[in-house]
């Protein structure tokens, strides 16, 4: 008359719906390992080509103040082309050398 039921109280279609949210819950927790993951491989590449950017900027830097120092004569002559300037090219520097204390030498205009 009151017998107790000896049935279990996980059916079958709990047991899928259980197994269904199992996957579900492990498969969101590998992707979200696989996102950190890459996350931190980009962001080390990303370091990585900053690195390499600053360097060739340092570089480039460089090639641009030997340029500009090169083509600063070059522009100064055709500026002062353009504006038909007296100014000319010296051609020939003399090279100053020192003479003895005592003596001065015969050209120069200032004697101690």
């Amino acid at each position: 008359m009151n017998r107790r039921k000896n049935t279990s109280s996980l059916g079958f279609s709990s047991l899928v719906l259980l197994a269904i949210a199992v996957g579900i819950v492990s498969a969101s927790g590998i992707a979200y390992v696989v996102i950190k993951n890459k996350q931190l491989t980009a962001r080390s590449q990303i370091a990585e080509v900053q690195k390499r950017m600053a360097a060739h900027e340092v570089s480039i830097t460089l090639y641009k103040s030997d340029i500009e120092e090169i083509l600063g004569f070059i522009r100064l002559r055709h500026q002062l082309d353009a504006q038909k300037s007296k100014l000319t090219e010296i051609r020939f520097v003399e090279v100053y050398q020192s003479s003895d204390e005592e003596r001065p030498a015969q050209d120069s205009v200032v004697q101690k």
